[in-house]
């Protein structure tokens, strides 16, 4: 008695095509570039800045009445890139594992499927921002803002709106 093995469809080179097409293949999440660019860094890592004479009459000027011993002012960092990674991974894996099924299956090809878990970091890591509110804003800033909210990440919703992905 024989056994006979029949292949109907076969998908090997296929998968294989796929899989090296993602091999080496990054997915980077960030504001990349324009007038958000920057802001988006000092959120990230936080800065100081040395008060100038100009500086402080301005800020007298405005109703912020610095110490004679303040010499910085310090804008704490508020990890949206990072904290949010560290935070949304798990559930953008799960999405990935779903996602890769359908390469697998011949359902998705390579490049579809690290743009669609670029947005899906992408949009978790927007809601990241969105909700992200420690550390807080000082009541100064709170009232000095153009829509008086207190997150510290959305005044227009401009530089959350620039975070974007890209493929290396």
């Amino acid at each position: 008695m024989g056994v006979k093995h029949v292949v109907k469809f076969d998908r090997s080179k296929e998968l294989a095509d796929a899989m090296r097409e993602l091999d080496g293949r990054s997915i980077e999440i960030g504001v990349f570039e324009g007038e958000h660019a920057w802001l988006a860094h000092i959120h990230e890592f936080g800065c100081v800045i040395q008060v100038t004479p100009k500086m402080r009459a301005y800020l007298h000027h405005t109703g912020l009445h610095l110490k004679k011993s303040t010499t910085v002012i310090v804008i704490p960092e508020r990890s949206f890139l990072r904290g949010g990674y560290d935070e949304k991974k798990d559930e953008v894996m799960k999405q990935q594992d779903m996602l890769l099924n359908a390469v697998v299956s011949g359902a998705l090809d390579a490049q579809s499927f690290l743009d669609a878990v670029g947005t899906v970091f992408e949009g978790k890591i927007k809601e990241y921002a969105v909700d992200l509110g420690d550390p807080g804003l000082r009541p100064y800033t709170i009232a000095h803002r153009k829509n008086g909210g207190s997150n510290p990440l959305v005044d227009s919703g401009d530089m959350i709106g620039s975070i974007s992905h890209r493929i290396r």
